[in-house]
């Protein structure tokens, strides 16, 4: 099977851009069901979209976004980046994402995570200090309502399911579990069977295998060595030269900088985004034949399945977006499978 490759969006907005434009809520929803949309036409594998819940991020619930984009589709896998299962009925999750498979004709994900961010925990009234706690006992119901129609189930976070039959059903639903480094997380998908999604939004390419190398131990040791599944997401954009891809600094430094007094983000220096553009360096900010270089190298160093690459952030005009996302579809992901089926034949 031939490596994934997708974008994704973490659905940011910046009312006032740093160019000077103003973006409405429905502006900012209208691009990305558009970014979705144009990602099938580009060939590619995978679209995400996150789940944040504050005034810094469009979407709060995926799903209603991915139906809109499933509804323009054909061919496009829709995957959730992440759904917060921490602060959710996962009843009501699996019942969200079987509509949205359903719908798709078999093309819906989940991708479970437990949340960078503080605001859904207190929003949804989940404490915060006991998420790892929670989190584990909701992933275990969440497969179980995948596995079995009917289902009798007792917790301590959640009322008990005397055999209860959750509809409707979906044929086969996978479920990732999207880590951003904990090896705590990295080993408990490994052990589960569960394929992997990695954050690589910092450090080098030897600390990502390492936890590539812990999560398949763990799968190894519990017996499903053979279902693991890995894939990378990280920050994407596809330039025409050098010059432009460095002319995206002023969008990223906004994208991540705190946008409140005590409120998280990093403040990024012109320095580290130079940095963190070049070779062995997380950021897949460059030309088409920069960021494929970079690919390659990075599946040469960790063995990835697949690559999801956030693509719309920092306020970026769509139209360069769109540019970018082409570059991707046209240029980048042909270099990059053709690079990794080959380096398959030769070491068959």
């Amino acid at each position: 099977m031939s490596v994934e490759i997708g974008v994704a969006t973490l659905t940011d907005r910046q009312p006032r851009t740093v160019d000077g434009r103003e973006v409405t809520e429905a502006a900012r929803l209208a691009q990305i069901v558009e970014l979705g949309v144009q990602a099938d036409e580009e060939g590619l594998d995978i679209f995400g979209v996150g789940e944040h819940h504050s005034v810094d991020f469009a979407v709060s619930s995926p799903v209603p976004v991915l139906s809109a984009v499933a509804a323009r589709t054909s061919r496009i896998r829709l995957t959730s980046g992440v759904t917060v299962l921490s602060v959710h009925d996962p009843v009501r999750v699996y019942q969200d994402f079987a509509t949205l498979d359903l719908l798709s004709a078999g093309r819906a994900e989940i991708t479970a995570g437990r949340s960078a961010y503080p605001e859904p925990f207190a929003l949804f009234g989940v404490d915060i200090a006991r998420y790892d706690e929670v989190f584990a006992e909701k992933l275990e119901l969440l497969l179980r309502l995948r596995d079995e129609p009917v289902l009798s189930w007792h917790g301590r976070h959640r009322p008990p399911l005397d055999r209860a039959a959750v509809v409707p059903r979906s044929e086969s639903l996978p479920i990732w579990i999207g880590a951003g480094g904990s090896p705590s997380s990295v080993a408990r998908a490994g052990a589960l069977g569960l394929p992997l999604i990695l954050g690589y939004l910092g450090g080098s390419p030897g600390h990502l295998r390492q936890l590539a190398d812990l999560y398949r131990a763990a799968g190894r040791q519990a017996g499903h060595g053979d279902r693991l599944r890995l894939g990378v997401a990280a920050h994407y954009f596809g330039a025409a030269s050098p010059e432009e891809a460095a002319s995206t600094y002023r969008h990223y430094h906004d994208f991540l900088r705190p946008k409140r007094p005590g409120g998280g983000g990093f403040t990024v220096s012109q320095q580290d985004f130079t940095d963190g553009t070049g070779p062995d360096r997380p950021l897949m900010i460059g030309t088409s034949e920069h960021v494929a270089d970079k690919l390659v190298r990075l599946h040469e160093i960790v063995g990835y399945d697949r690559v999801q690459l956030l693509a719309d952030w920092g306020g970026l005009p769509a139209g360069r977006v769109r540019e970018s996302v082409h570059r991707l579809g046209s240029e980048i992901a042909p270099a990059v499978r053709a690079a990794v089926d080959l380096s398959g034949k030769e070491s068959a």
